[in-house]
Parts: structure tokens; sequence; C-alpha cells
């Protein structure tokens, strides 16, 4: 039997594969594909901070796998070193722009850098010497840059010496002055470099090479059940910044004996040891200057009204006259701000629920909600402070708003809370409670909601509000005291849910009926759903999977997965939102959900997903999904060994959803902006 299930890892891998293909795509223009490489960059470190430490730890058994790991690594970070030297740069100096990397500094510029060095950089500079007799390791800050400095004195005796690159004090790419028609750029990394004598005055530099550190950050708390979860949350990110080591990027120009300097003072294993370029923590190249703005930036989509909402009514009147489904980035999220800014200074409204995950630093709708609490509305807000990297903005975030009134549920032991849901309670006008929900597949954040690929909510219709009061109350009590029926709740009904309706395909395929499914989710790894769409493959369902990230599930292997074809899209936006669609022999039956088909969402969190019931609303979903399927041009096919196949663009009809969808709403809307 063919294996139909690939390591998680090599399928992440696979995705940010894409990743790169977008920087080498010469359609894209030129700032986006270098945004392109900044992604990847981003999505590797990450990928090292947290999925790399559990395969060391037994690396023995992981053996193979690391290997492939770091061999795939290895090949992408070849790629993205020829994208960058072999076609972003050219192409840079083509456009009059140039970067100095190697290349001689004009005489004018070179004054320029010494005198920012001088009194600027050197501020924040820190030398640390190696004393190679020293055996206690020296401390390297996770995810910080550092120069390894190769030294000869005058008694011709090698020494070694690092120190920081300052790029989380300064911007890392420094725009200098333009000559002519030409505009210059450097980063503080060569900077640094060409002043070295001002640091070793007395001592020559023979070599010096970049190098960093990615230390874990997958922290597990062992029992949250007892003591203070909040203070075992604050220690464990204290952790971070110490953790064991998973990854020593040194430049791939070092010499043999620098490098075991390295591994000596810094107390590093042979597999962490990974060869990388000259300049590390690409992400910086998301903010590498364009002086020539906006040429050689993408076309811009400005937000699109709904213009259910562009009138002069209560949106909580245009609510209860029908429910409004919104698709983000493509529309505005203003519409979800005046959700909360109304329910905040409506006299009626009593009370404010809300889940938070990820909210941005400087979230408007925490002010909202600060707001409501001051007019005397009672605002009860979960926060979920285990979600990863973004522990300390919610803590600063719940304990704002806990001085303005605010009633804060912190996180439950051993589960998390992803669901993005919200309640306003009115009282109407017989001094009856009427309830308000918003329900979406992203976060309430402001800031993502410009990049992520969306879709929200609004209804007050009793079958979402009943169900949604169930969860507040659990979020509230800890107690399943009811089941919900419309929605389906992680936690609740989700995962059992979810394969009941891929049962009642199977069956309806038997019967003659018609019987399909597509799935739109971020990842796939859960064993008992994958195992349930391999039954359904073999009893001839047509199943589609639009998979963004990792898909550990194989397709089109004979006699297992042959009825099941997967696609991932890459393109402008971050694809995020969750469809799960089925055909229910012509009744189709299509939610939204919060929930990836992954073990982490459907068993250890609380997610939810809602129904679509009206048929403007299913057919806005359809449309976009056809669209989806039809891309040409940024959709991928994913092959039976989980890589992704070459795409063949159609230049005389090329596709491209994420665009398209943008031009099919603009047409419904007639209006932007």
């Amino acid at each position: 039997m063919h294996n139909t299930i690939i390591p998680s890892e090599i399928s992440w891998l696979s995705f940010n594969s894409c990743i790169l293909d977008e920087a080498a795509d010469k359609n894209n223009q030129l700032y986006e594909r270098i945004k392109f490489l900044a992604i990847h960059s981003s999505n590797l470190d990450e990928f090292f901070r947290v999925k790399v430490n559990k395969l060391l730890g037994d690396s023995q058994k992981n053996g193979r796998l690391l290997h492939q790991i770091l061999s795939e690594v290895k090949q992408q970070q070849n790629k993205f070193g020829m994208i960058w030297k072999d076609t972003i740069l050219p192409e840079l100096a083509e456009n009059k722009i140039v970067f100095y990397e190697n290349q001689e500094i004009i005489n004018e510029h070179l004054t320029q850098i010494e005198y920012y060095f001088k009194s600027i950089i050197l501020s924040y500079i820190q030398v640390i010497y190696i004393s190679q007799n020293n055996p206690k390791p020296y401390f390297l800050d996770n995810r910080g840059l550092y120069l390894l400095v190769k030294l000869k004195d005058t008694n011709e005796r090698f020494n070694y010496a690092y120190l920081n690159i300052p790029s989380d004090k300064i911007e890392r790419y420094q725009l200098l002055n333009s000559l002519e028609d030409t505009h210059y750029i450097i980063s503080i990394d060569t900077i640094i470099k060409k002043c070295l004598s001002f640091i070793f005055p007395l001592e020559q530099v023979v070599s010096c090479n970049a190098i960093k550190l990615n230390r874990d950050e997958n922290y597990r708390i062992e029992d949250e059940t007892s003591g203070d979860l909040i203070a075992k949350i604050k220690a464990k990110i204290e952790q971070r910044k110490s953790g064991s080591s998973t990854r020593f990027l040194y430049d791939f120009n070092m010499d043999h004996e620098t490098v075991l300097v390295c591994k000596k003072a810094f107390g590093l294993r042979e597999n962490e040891m990974v060869e990388g370029g000259s300049h590390h923590n690409l992400f910086d190249l998301f903010k590498f200057p364009n002086p020539v703005k906006p040429k050689l930036q993408d076309q811009s989509y400005p937000a699109l009204k709904h213009l259910a909402f562009e009138n002069n009514t209560s949106i909580f009147e245009t609510i209860d006259k029908q429910s409004q489904l919104i698709h983000f980035p493509y529309q505005s999220y203003y519409y979800v701000l005046q959700f909360f800014n109304q329910a905040a200074i409506h006299k009626n409204v009593t009370e404010i629920k809300i889940t938070l995950y990820r909210i941005s630093s400087q979230s408007l709708i925490a002010n909202a909600l600060i707001s409501a609490a001051k007019n005397g509305k009672k605002v009860t807000v979960f926060v979920e402070v285990k979600a990863r990297f973004d522990e300390n903005n919610n803590l600063f975030w719940s304990k704002e708003m806990k001085k303005a009134g605010i009633k804060i549920i912190y996180s439950m032991p051993n589960l998390k809370v992803h669901a993005k849901v919200a309640m306003v309670t009115m009282k109407n006008k017989d001094g009856k409670n009427k309830f308000y929900s918003y329900l979406s597949t992203g976060n309430f954040n402001e800031t993502t909601a410009s990049i992520y690929s969306d879709f929200g909510f609004f209804t007050s219709e009793k079958k979402y509000t009943t169900d949604l009061k169930k969860v507040f109350l659990f979020l509230k009590t800890k107690e399943k005291a009811k089941m919900v029926k419309t929605l389906l709740v992680a936690g609740f009904n989700m995962k059992d849910g979810i394969i009941d309706l891929i049962e009642n395909e199977i069956k309806n395929k038997k019967a003659g009926k018609a019987a399909s499914i597509l799935l739109k989710v971020n990842g796939i790894d859960e064993k008992i759903i994958i195992a349930k769409l391999i039954e359904a493959s073999q009893a001839g369902v047509e199943i589609t999977l639009l998979v963004r990230g990792i898909c550990t599930l194989l397709p089109g292997i004979k006699d297992q997965t042959e009825n099941i074809k997967i696609y991932r899209i890459v393109d402008m936006f971050l694809e995020h939102g969750r469809i799960y669609s089925f055909a229910n022999d012509g009744k189709e039956k299509i939610y939204l959900s919060s929930a990836d088909m992954l073990d982490r969402n459907l068993n250890r969190r609380i997610e939810v997903g809602f129904p679509l019931k009206e048929e403007e609303h299913i057919k806005q979903i359809k449309t976009i999904l056809k669209l989806q399927l039809e891309d040409n041009s940024k959709k991928r096919t994913i092959n039976d060994q989980g890589f992704n196949d070459p795409i063949h663009i159609d230049k005389n009809n090329i596709r491209r959803s994420q665009s398209e969808i943008y031009h099919w709403i603009a047409q419904n809307n007639k209006s932007i902006v």
C-alpha cells in the first residue's frame, strides 16, 4: 500500500517554496518580489524557532527527517540567493537603484556612512572577545544579528570577537544621498563592516562574517490546571530569550577554523550548524526602501464598500433586515469597527462579549470596548494569552481593559480559544433582549485584515445567537450545559459534525446521488479526518482541497486518494478564510469557520464554524471558489509526493483569482471606499 501521509514539516517547506516562486515570478512587480523574499525569510525563521527543536531532542530517531529538512532548506536558501543576486539586484540597478554589498563605495558615501556610524550606530555596538580557554558558552540573543570578527594582533596571534548589528534599534536599510539620477541603499551590516577599523584600531581584521542563532520558542506548560497560569506564561515568554538553540546560521564564506571556534564558544551541536548567506534576518526586507515609489510597487486594491451598510441607519437596523457577509480585505474592515463603535454608544445596548486571539498593537476594537465599559455597558472579553508570539500584546490589552472595568476571562487550561466571535445584547422597544452576533474566519485585528483574506458575518438570527450564547456561557463557566445545534463548535460538536457531513457524501455517492466535498483551509493533518477523506475517495466522492499551508495527505494515489485533488494559492493576500462545502445531493451545505483540519484546531481548541443559509451568500462563496479553482497563475497543484507542480500559465488567458474576486465584488458594488 502506498503511503498517503508525509511529515508536516516537509509539507510546510513545500508551502514556503511557493513563496520563493512568487519572488522569482517576473510577472510580479519588483518590490512585490522583494516582499516575498521577506516573507520566505520570516517563515523559515519561525519554522526553526517552533518546529525543529522537538526533532533535535531525539536526533537519532529523527535523523532521516532532519536530513531531509536541512537538504530542502539548503536548496531553498540557494534559490533565495540566486533570485536576489541574479534578478533583484540587476533589476534594481536597471531602475537606477544601487544596493551596496561588495562593490566599492563612492567617496561621498564613505564620508556619509562614517559620520552615521560614529554618531548613531556606535551608540549601540557591544563587542565581546572570545577567550578560547573559557569553557563557559557565550550567549547570543534569539534572532539577534551579529558579526563574528577574526583578528590578528601585533604578535601574529589570531583573536576572535563578536559584535551586535543593532537592527532592533536602527532601520536595517539606509537610503544614502542620491547622485545625479541614481539612488543608493546600504545595510547597517555593510556600514559596520566598512568601519571595523574604528572598533579594532590596534588589530588587523582578517575576516568578518554574519552569524545568527534561533532558539526554541514552542514552549509547553506542563500543568496548566494548578497555580497562576498567567505567571507561568510570563515565565515561559522569558524562557524564549534563552531557550535551547535550534539553528546557528553562519556565512558560507567563514573559514573552517572560525566555524569550530563558534561551535565551541556558543555550545552548539553539529546538526544545528547551518551555512547561510552573508546577511541574515532578511525578513527586514519588508522595509527595503523604494526611492521611486509608487513605481515598482504592485497595483493598489483599495478596500471596497459593502453597500448594505452605506446608509444613515444604525448598523444594527441593517443586520435586522438581513444577515450580512463581508469578504476582507476586498471589502472594508471598517464595518467591524463600526459594529463595536456603535455598540459602545448605543443607548439600548447593555452588554458586549468577545473572544480575542490576536489583536493589533494599536487596537481600535480594544479602545471601542474600553469606551463601551466607560459608557456603562457590561463588557466581557475572553483573552487568549497563549496565542503564540502575541502573549505580551494580549496581556497588555487585557490589563488596559481591566482598568476600564471590563471583565476579563483568561485562557483555559489545556485548551486554546481560537474562535473569532462577538455578541451584542440590546433592549428592544418592548424591553426584551435582542442579540446581534459577529462570526468570522479571521482575527479581530484591523492591521492584518488588510492583507489576510477572510470572511465576516453579521447576524441577529436566533439560530446563530442562541448557539453563540451557549459558547460564551461555556467560556464563563467551563461547563458544557447544552449542545449547540446550528453552529459547529470545536470542543462541542465540530469534529463529529464534519465526520457526519463526509459520511453523508459517501452515503449519497453509493446511492447514486450528487456527492462532492470542497474544503478550503490553511492546514490538514488530523488523522481521523484524513482517514474519512480517504474513505470518501475510495467510495468515489470527488474531493477538492484548497490548502494554503501544511497538508500531510497525499492526493492521486491509486485505490486510496485518486479522487482527491489538492491545490494551494499563494498571491498578494494571505489566504486565510476557511470554507467547508458539501454537495448534499444538490442541497449544498456551506460552512465558514475559524478552524483548520489540524489536530490542534479540532481537538485542543474552541473554534466556531457557521452555516450559510441565504441563497445570496451561498452564491457569493460558490463564485469565489469557482474563481479560485479557475486560477492558472497563482494556483499550484500538489502532487502525490506532496510538492508543487510547476504552473503552466496560458499567456493568452491569464486568470488570477484574487484580482478577479476584487473586480467581481467591485462590479456588484459599483462603489469604492
